[in-house]
């Protein structure tokens, strides 16, 4: 019973200490400004109206990068703050907090020893700086909660072969892939996941029910592709791999 509620405290203790952690970690960028590309990110005039919010998703070329997920948070959030970007700000911190905690789940789900200061890293480590604090990175933060959930869920899913976890995570992929498309890289590393686990890929158990993934995750990479070198211009000598 005492161990209970041991866990029970630190399962309750440990997010907030992260968050907390991660908004005074990054307290210098709360009043951060507009930085470089912010105005191409952030919702334009023209999109601020609910027929903006209906362009974001279904007129293609409205946004800089077809990511709308993203660029409907940025819309949610300038009817609430307009151009006050505190609150661009926290929110990006408090996503990088909550995806500290997701990874903090996920590494003990899987039985990885020091799950939690592995979070701690994550959350507070520089690396990270350019995506928290600098509002255009929204992309990274957001899609980062949706790859990291979609993840634990279908962990969960493999576990127990429960129809709602493979729902939830193929949900969670594809709002990840809304936000960012390079989180289409899912699929491939759950399969990296289950090679490491046990030791082989099972193509019945491991890769068939990831297919779907694969697929949707192929299919939006293409589309990405294409708006990138048709509309953002992205061909040339700079662009070559």
């Amino acid at each position: 019973m005492v161990r209970r509620f041991a866990r029970l405290g630190r399962s309750r203790s440990e997010p907030v200490a992260l968050l907390v952690a991660t908004l005074l970690a990054y307290y210098p960028a709360w009043h951060g400004g507009v930085l470089w590309d912010d105005n191409a990110h952030l919702t334009r005039p023209e999109l601020q109206s609910t027929t903006g919010l209906w362009r974001i998703w279904f007129d293609v070329g409205a946004t800089q990068q077809y990511y709308p997920l993203t660029h409907s948070a940025f819309w949610f959030m300038h009817q609430l703050w307009g151009h006050t970007t505190i609150g661009y700000h926290l929110i990006n911190i408090v996503l990088h907090a909550t995806s500290a905690w997701l990874l903090t789940i996920i590494l003990r789900r899987l039985a990885v020893p020091g799950a939690f200061l592995a979070a701690v890293i994550f959350a507070l480590h520089p690396v990270a700086v350019e995506s928290v604090a600098w509002m255009t990175e929204l992309k990274n933060t957001l899609s980062g909660v949706c790859y990291l959930a979609a993840a634990l869920a279908y962990l969960r899913f493999d576990a127990r072969r429960e129809g709602r976890a493979y729902a939830a995570s193929f949900v969670f992929f594809v709002l990840a892939l809304l936000a960012k498309t390079v989180t289409a890289v899912l699929p491939a590393a759950l399969l990296v996941v289950f090679w490491w686990k046990g030791g082989s890929i099972d193509g019945r158990c491991d890769v068939r029910p990831l297919v779907p993934f694969f697929v949707i995750g192929g299919a939006v990479g293409v589309v990405t592709a294409w708006f990138e070198r048709t509309l953002n211009g992205a061909r040339g000598f700079e662009f070559q791999a």
